[in-house]
């Protein structure tokens, strides 16, 4: 793909560190050079939406340097939008895990801008009470914890304390009461999955990675039959950094319930603890009330991105 013009938005908050972030960027937009380059540095997840909307009607492409959350809020913008104008993701954040990243920091030595092919990734859209609030391309997770870097160390935090521009290291609560609910609406019929307890629950579109992997559990054969998403439901929270093997091995076995859905379906999920989030990519975007009802659909080709070939 040919680009000419490029925009870059650059998160300085990103779990690199606002000074490794610049020479990350610096990097990454060198290899660029050709390019007319229109940057910015936009400030919070509505900032950023905003930004990557005005930039992407006057771009070939835009590289974004930041972490899975910036990704995804990057392509969120870009599909209720309309545009089809593709990412180039540089993966600057904790982890750095979902399909939207072009190149990690360490590997952009290895991009060559003339060999970046185009390819469309789908995502799945999460609905709060009728209100849209994101995509998630990596995964969406209930819980009342996310993942982020402090002092260059990946910790686990409250969701609650980060959304308030604090990073607090806490432990994870079980997400599902006796009263949780998690169905699948197919075709008009309604599917129960779980009812009861639960540790945490996880939704992701599903990849290559889980092919012949009997460990995955259904996601294995999920994957082998083609099925582009599933949720998965433990008996334990499994995003659980603050935990050390002898107290892991102590709570063993976990149960994981797992089922897969495509296009047309609905997850519908309800009855969630007091003060459980929904983390769409890291980013922890809503506090779920007892009451809530989130709902999930996967959008096949949602984004569009530029990796290498």
């Amino acid at each position: 793909m040919q680009i000419k013009y490029l925009g870059v938005i650059v998160n300085p908050k990103a779990g690199a560190g606002k000074i490794a972030i610049e020479k990350i960027a610096s990097r990454a937009i060198e290899k660029f050079s050709y390019c007319e380059i229109i940057r910015s540095n936009p400030v919070g997840r509505e900032g950023t939406m905003k930004i990557a909307r005005e930039l992407a009607s006057g771009v070939d492409a835009i590289l974004v340097i930041g972490g899975d959350g910036t990704m995804s809020d990057i392509a969120y913008s870009l599909f209720r939008s309309g545009m089809d104008t593709p990412i180039i993701g540089i993966g600057a954040g904790s982890t750095n895990a979902g399909p939207l990243i072009t190149a990690k920091a360490k590997e952009i030595d290895q991009i060559d801008p003339g060999k970046l092919s185009l390819k469309e990734v789908g995502g799945i859209l999460a609905v709060l009470n009728d209100k849209q609030l994101g995509l998630g391309f990596n995964d969406i997770v209930f819980g009342d914890t996310i993942l982020t870097t402090i002092k260059g160390k990946v910790v686990q935090v409250s969701a609650a304390q980060f959304m308030k521009g604090k990073k607090i290291p806490s432990p994870p609560a079980m997400a599902g009461t006796e009263t949780s609910e998690v169905v699948i609406e197919r075709k008009g019929t309604t599917k129960l999955i779980h009812r009861g307890l639960f540790g945490q629950m996880f939704a992701s579109p599903l990849e290559e990675r889980y092919l012949g992997k009997g460990l995955a559990g259904g996601t294995s054969l999920a994957s082998a039959l083609g099925l582009p998403a599933g949720i998965a439901i433990t008996s334990e929270p499994l995003v659980n950094y603050s935990i050390v093997q002898e107290e892991f091995l102590e709570i063993e076995p976990i149960i994981t319930k797992t089922a897969s859905f495509r296009e047309g379906d609905e997850v519908i999920v309800h009855g969630l603890k007091e003060g459980i989030y929904l983390n769409i990519d890291g980013n922890p975007l809503a506090i779920i009330k007892p009451d809530d009802e989130v709902r999930l659909s996967y959008i096949p080709d949602a984004i569009k991105i530029l990796k290498v070939l």
